[in-house]
Formats: C-alpha cells, sequence, structure tokens
C-alpha cells in the first residue's frame, strides 16, 4: 500500500525496508507482528495506514506513522509534518527498486551499462552512472532527476 512512498524515501537516500519485499518468520503470528518485531529489531520507524497495526506497534515501543492519504508527495508531506527528518534531494545512494547501496561505475566498467537496453548508449563515458549492488539496476541524472527535484521543492 505504501510501494510508491517506498520509492520516493529510497530515492532520497532514506534505507527503506517494504514490506512486500520481507519474508515472515514461522515463529511470528502474522504480518503485523513481524512488522513490529522488524521495526524494533531495526530501530526503524513504522509507516502505514492501518490504524490497529499503529496501535499495536505504539504499545510495543516502536514509533509509528499512520499515513491516511494515497498520494506519494501528500505523503511525504505528512511525514514532514510529523516532524520525520527527510532529505528532500535525490541522492545516489540506494536503488529504488531493492534498496541495496548503489556505486558509481567506474572506468573500465562501461560494459555492464551497455547491457541495459534502457541506459542511454550516447551518454556513456559523458554521464556518471551508478549500478545497485545487488540487482544490477542502472542509475544516472537524466530529465527525470530534474523532474524529481522540482516535484520534492513544493514541499519544502
Amino acid at each position: 500500500m505504501l510501494g510508491k512512498l517506498s520509492t520516493w524515501l529510497r530515492i532520497l537516500g532514506h534505507d527503506t525496508v517494504f514490506a512486500a519485499d520481507i519474508t515472515i518468520n514461522k515463529d511470528e503470528e502474522d504480518e503485523d507482528n513481524a512488522l513490529i518485531s522488524l521495526a524494533k529489531q531495526e530501530a526503524r520507524i513504522l509507516l502505514t495506514g492501518d490504524k490497529n497495526l499503529v496501535l499495536a506497534a505504539r504499545k510495543k515501543g516502536v514509533q509509528c506513522v499512520q499515513i491516511k492519504t494515497d498520494d506519494a508527495m501528500e505523503q511525504l508531506e505528512e511525514l514532514l509534518r510529523h516532524n520525520i527528518a527527510l532529505n528532500l534531494e535525490p541522492v545516489p545512494v540506494r536503488c529504488s527498486e531493492c534498496n541495496a547501496r548503489i556505486r558509481k561505475v567506474e572506468g573500465g566498467e562501461e560494459e555492464i551499462l551497455r547491457e541495459k537496453s534502457y541506459v542511454p548508449k550516447s551518454k556513456i563515458g559523458a554521464w556518471d552512472f551508478w549500478v545497485c549492488e545487488r540487482c544490477g539496476r542502472i542509475y544516472w541524472e537524466g530529465s527525470h532527476w530534474e523532474n524529481m527535484r522540482e516535484r520534492l521543492k513544493e514541499l519544502k
């Protein structure tokens, strides 16, 4: 339910675990308890639209924010209203798909760029590119980067 928000938080450099990406241990009673346990173990802020999950998390001492809107930009605004410290500048630090660290593609590694059909071949050697260390996704600061910055300026 908060997949787009998770993606935006990753784009902004925040270490973000999305509920659909975690495996529920057999010893956990249900998904809610698994999420609460993970948030508590890793000192994460639990973001959810589920009022009952919020209540259960708070009872167990987990910092939690109930998200009340469906729009990702409005969700970021909600986090700001709850005094959650957010970086509002896109940074090439985390993969927006899998949350792993990304690293700059170095000289001599251009072949990994040419292997991906979505990479602008004419920009190889002219632009900086980053690669996800887990899933191999490639990132660069193209026009989409400026579009993201423009949308985020509205939140400041």
